[in-house]
């Protein structure tokens, strides 16, 4: 039984680095989300994101469960709903939950974007006490910035994606890409908020500081830096300089799973390179 049809976000580019991520419908009525068949006529390139979609990430997948049995064990059932019905209303809740989180997430982005090009603060309440430390963390380590929220795309491997920030950091002296992740931290055994670092984040940055290293107008980063910050509360920013020394291995690895995703997907829109 499918209870809820589920769509994923697939974001593509063009070559010259145009979002590709919505199309006119057949019926003139409207957009809708990019298709691989909409973007194997253009030739566009497959997000960084969406290459990494192919692979398995149990982390989220635990997060995702746990969000249904959540909602499982606190969702009231009517004796006269059938257990159908409220499979369904579980995963509608769930649904939910995966939205107001991703919401909360794209909030917290857009005001690094806008503090970073105006100093200005949320208007939010919610918001502006959840960026609270990540100001600080701004006022104290980002020392020059060269973009913020930034398509890049790579000619030769054939994909983009959209760079939170490449700065120079006061903390490490260099350029770094810096990624921006918003995060519900859970506490260790002595009530301290801990972040999950993925295993995929450093593939994913490590694509877009090759992809900008191609363009020798840009900031040459040397780093690449996940920046957690919680979503429950204004605690502390978690940065994570990822080892330069194991930056070789982390685009092989993404190499790697954008050779499967040519694979899986039958489509490459670089043939030089195709799998």
């Amino acid at each position: 039984m499918i209870l809820i049809k589920r769509e994923s976000a697939s974001h593509w580019y063009l070559r010259d680095g145009t979002p590709f991520h919505e199309t006119e419908r057949a019926d003139g009525k409207g957009l809708r989300s990019v298709t691989l068949r909409d973007a194997r006529k253009v030739r566009a390139f497959p997000s960084v994101t969406n290459i990494l979609s192919i692979l398995a990430k149990p982390g989220l997948d635990a997060w995702r469960i746990e969000q249904g049995i959540l909602a499982a064990l606190t969702l009231p059932r009517p004796e006269e709903e059938s257990l159908d019905a409220f499979a369904k209303r579980v995963v509608t809740d769930m649904s939910e939950q995966v939205a107001q989180a991703a919401d909360l997430g794209s909030a917290i982005h857009a005001a690094c974007e806008v503090y970073a090009t105006s100093k200005a603060l949320p208007e939010s309440p919610e918001v502006a006490a959840l960026f609270a430390p990540v100001r600080e963390w701004f006022d104290r380590d980002v020392e020059r910035i060269d973009c913020i929220e930034r398509v890049v795309t790579h000619p030769e491997w054939g994909y983009g994606g959209r760079v939170d920030m490449v700065a120079k950091l006061k903390s490490t002296g260099s350029w770094a890409v810096v990624d921006f992740k918003t995060q519900k931290m859970k506490r260790d055994a002595k009530g301290a908020l801990k972040p999950t670092f993925y295993e995929t984040w450093p593939l994913q940055l490590e694509a877009y500081r090759q992809a900008i290293l191609v363009e020798a107008a840009r900031k040459q980063p040397q780093d690449i830096v996940s920046l957690v910050i919680s979503s429950i509360e204004p605690v502390p920013v978690v940065p994570k300089v990822w080892p330069r020394e194991e930056q070789t291995a982390y685009y092989h690895a993404f190499i790697n799973a954008r050779n499967l995703w040519v694979w899986m997907k039958g489509y490459c829109p670089i043939e030089s390179t195709a799998a």
